[in-house]
């Protein structure tokens, strides 16, 4: 007999392989979601998402309720496929205190799937009806890939709300797919490997939601491959990143497509196209660019230039470091900076001094520099040349804002 417990256990594993196409989920979960495998892991993968989306409290909760925390670390964790120390960093806790939260989030998911799984049956007054089993099955499918689309749309504006400037290093997020993807390909004969990628492109969307497209492309190609070559490339094209996902050899018939990866791409101003060339398979796929901005900080503090890497961790800033005033024309013709952030109590310069400097040097003239400072002199700032006042202590998004304000102007 099926317990708690045991589907508990497999609702964990299921929710850890939420994308993948690989995976077979047991009896079990689609029973308690009452979806068939007719339907497909899609409409499986739509209604653990719907479930999760269920626990989000009414607008009117406290914001410290356990219940919306759970939401939120289910969320970020299965459907927006986080890591664990991405969403820890979201919620504000630890990575120690998120495993054993997550624990109980999924806990209580279980619980409530297990309940309705019990005490929703059917209703029926004993009168034989006349049923149009086949329409209602179609009416059924329709309505559940309508739910589904809705609820991808759901949470990519989520995801674009909680981090609207973040970009994607496209290399980096090919290797990462790479890494997570390889010992699921293998079991198919296939080798996964990153071709040939333009150093520092970056393209205008959440490394998440890219990676879920990634991920989505890959898996269509394994389905349709016993063996062979999975090849992630990428390269810069007229303002625009394009990305390869390029298989070989693919089983004859259908070209293999996504609906999650259109989805996506509607987004966020991208586009697919999928070619078949002989055995041959390629996802070709093109998304909006982000040039990256290199920030040289002059900041003594070393603990506070370590907060403003965590800060633009994810979006198109790169900061570099400079403590004294010898080093930082040395790192500007190093670095050729697009931003300046500057301190003025600096140990071994009057930074009011350097900051004068900065405006009269031929390399530095034109670069927008922000005076970020305990010293609340706002007017100084501005009349010596500084394109910015930002005064300590600097929050996350008062720190990208300013960036953001200032490379528009430039």
């Amino acid at each position: 007999m099926d317990t708690l417990e045991e589907f508990e256990q497999q609702l964990r594993e299921v929710l850890t392989h939420l994308y993948d196409p690989t995976y077979f989920p047991p009896d079990l979960v689609w029973d308690a979601m009452r979806c068939s495998r007719q339907q497909g892991g899609e409409a499986l993968r739509a209604a653990l998402i719907r479930a999760i989306d269920e626990m989000k409290p009414t607008a009117g909760a406290p914001l410290t309720a356990r219940i919306r925390r759970f939401h939120t670390l289910l969320s970020c964790r299965y459907v927006q496929h986080l890591t664990q120390e991405e969403t820890a960093e979201h919620l504000g806790i630890s990575p120690r205190h998120l495993r054993r939260e997550q624990q109980e989030a999924v806990r209580v998911l279980a619980h409530r799937l297990w309940e309705q799984r019990r005490t929703d049956t059917p209703a029926s007054d004993n009168r034989p009806q006349a049923v149009d089993v086949q329409g209602a099955g179609v009416n059924a499918l329709e309505n559940e890939v309508l739910d589904w689309r809705s609820q991808v749309r759901r949470e990519l504006v989520s995801l674009q709300k909680s981090a609207p400037t973040a970009i994607a290093d496209v290399g980096e997020t090919l290797q990462s797919v790479v890494e997570l993807w390889s010992a699921s390909a293998a079991r198919h004969g296939v080798d996964l490997e990153v071709g040939h990628v333009q150093p520092g492109l970056c393209a205008a969307i959440h490394r998440s939601a890219l990676r879920q497209i990634l991920i989505a492309a890959v898996g269509k190609l394994t389905q349709h491959m016993d063996s062979g070559q999975i090849t992630l490339s990428a390269e810069r094209r007229t303002g625009r990143a394009g990305i390869e996902v390029v298989g070989r050899p693919v089983a004859t018939g259908d070209a293999p497509n996504s609906e999650l990866i259109r989805e996506i791409l509607a987004t966020h101003d991208g586009s697919i196209k999928i070619d078949t060339d002989g055995n041959q398979v390629s996802f070709s796929i093109v998304l909006p660019s982000v040039d990256e901005v290199t920030v040289l900080v002059v900041e003594d503090n070393e603990d506070l230039v370590h907060f403003y890497r965590r800060y633009t961790a994810g979006t198109r800033y790169r900061i570099v470091h400079a403590v004294q005033e010898k080093c930082v024309f040395e790192m500007v013709e190093s670095f050729n900076p697009g931003i300046i952030v500057l301190d003025v109590m600096l140990p071994d310069v009057d930074g009011w001094e350097l900051l004068a400097h900065l405006r009269e040097h031929p390399a530095t003239r034109e670069v927008p520099i922000i005076v970020c400072s305990v010293v609340r002199e706002k007017e100084l700032a501005l009349d010596l040349g500084a394109a910015l006042y930002l005064p300590k202590p600097v929050r996350r998004q008062q720190f990208i804002q300013a960036l953001d304000q200032v490379i528009r102007r430039a």
